[in-house]
């Protein structure tokens, strides 16, 4: 034993320096592999954080878009009429800029109405479809379906005429 250890003793400094120089090139190429993981992190979060922000715009967008189809249906519910001659809108939409917005209005029951008492009821669907109009992909869309009543009742004298 006494003559391993005096092999391991006669070894001179200048042959252990290839260790340090892997140790050294295997750290770099750790800190390297660090580096490119935090940027490719930091760019996914960046653009999934541009994807909600255009979300939530096209939301906002087609909510004024179904916001703008109620009101068509009879304004501020100032005239009174009988229920069965409001009509959807044309389809169209508010001009909202950066987006495309589609408002469609469906009338139920078709052109009858339901009657209670002296309430005539006729129930509308609007839907609001909002599309970025920019090149981004992917490009930013969302859809809002909206169900309401518009009630007319014969004994109500002064405005507004909703029951």
């Amino acid at each position: 034993m006494s003559e391993h250890f005096s092999v391991l003793a006669a070894r001179s400094p200048g042959q252990q320096r290839g260790v340090s120089v892997i140790t050294a090139i295997f750290l770099l190429l750790l800190m390297a592999g660090l580096a490119a993981f935090m940027v490719s992190l930091t760019s996914v979060t960046s653009a999934n954080l541009a994807s909600d922000v255009g979300g939530a715009r096209a939301y906002q967008a087609a909510r004024a878009g179904a916001e703008w189809g109620m009101y068509q249906l009879d304004p501020n519910a100032d005239t009174f009429s009988n229920v069965d001659l409001i009509n959807c809108p044309a389809v169209g939409g508010p001009s909202i800029p950066g987006y495309t917005v589609t408002v469609s209005c469906t009338a139920y029951p078709g052109s009858g109405h339901y009657s209670e008492g002296s309430r005539n009821i006729r129930i509308f669907r609007i839907v609001s479809l909002a599309v970025a109009t920019s090149p981004k992909v992917p490009v930013p869309e969302r859809q809002i379906e909206v169900t309401l009543e518009k009630c007319r009742d014969a004994s109500i004298t002064t405005p507004p005429y909703d029951c």
